[in-house]
């Protein structure tokens, strides 16, 4: 497996008179094709480092590479243009238009990159519909249906295009235990079959083990990254119990 984002010593301010470092020094490579987890204590900086490497923020400093591609200047312009045709994003909270269809909400993206879809572009965003089950959904509007509907259609939507990367911030946050795996095996899945790239935040450690790589951050460090299967579940458990910081 080859690399798909490269970090190397990226740190992230906030403030132009008094400057705040939530990011401290990040590097590490994610590889292709494969899907990480990023967990870590609220405030550790998760979110602000999954909206740098998805180029929905640019770094203060250091070096940030996706897909071979030098981004560490923060060409607002180049990363819109990168973004639309290559990421895709699942958040905690769907975002869908309410003045959109469920099925016209998942053709946005498309949209928005290319104008109106074609045949071919319709009938992936309806079986995608169909593998997750909401299928008999597509003309209703988000008032109409579920939150767990809502968030299938938020995922439906950000794999449409078929992306290069997904990026997922809590994507089952608001939904439960058994939606929330429906939602996640659709993910995995979407890696396994497209050899997606995904990366996640969540605070559920069940959905971590689920990932071949976890980042743990704390105070805006790598505190731990390993590979799952190398270290094993039961200690990946203990890993991720364990306060301690390892690097």
């Amino acid at each position: 497996m080859d690399e798909m984002i490269v970090l190397k010593n990226l740190t992230k301010s906030f403030g132009e008179v008094i400057k705040t470092e939530v990011l401290h020094d990040i590097s590490v490579a994610l590889q292709r094709g494969t899907m990480t987890a990023i967990v870590g204590p609220s405030g550790s900086g998760k979110t602000t480092l999954l909206n740098i490497i998805s180029l929905l923020d640019s770094p203060s400093s250091g070096t940030l590479i996706i897909d071979g591609q030098d981004f560490s200047a923060g060409d607002i312009d180049r990363y819109a243009k990168y973004r639309n045709a290559h990421i895709g994003f699942i958040f905690q909270f769907h975002y869908l238009l309410p003045e959109f269809t469920a099925l016209e909400n998942i053709l946005i993206p498309y949209w928005i990159q290319s104008g109106r879809p074609p045949v071919h572009v319709v009938q992936r965003a309806l079986q995608l519909m169909k593998e997750i089950d909401i299928l008999p959904i597509r003309d209703k509007y988000p008032h109409q249906i579920s939150g767990g509907e809502q968030q299938r259609v938020a995922v439906a939507r950000a794999l449409v295009h078929e992306p290069k990367m997904v990026f997922a911030d809590e994507p089952t946050g608001n939904l439960d235990r058994e939606t929330g795996f429906a939602v996640l095996e659709v993910m995995t899945r979407m890696v396994r079959e497209l050899g997606t790239t995904l990366i996640l935040v969540t605070h559920d450690r069940e959905i971590a083990l689920r990932a071949e790589r976890i980042l743990e951050l704390v105070d805006g460090r790598i505190c731990k990254s390993f590979l799952v299967k190398e270290v094993g579940e039961e200690k990946t458990r203990q890993l991720l119990e364990d306060r301690s910081c390892l690097l």
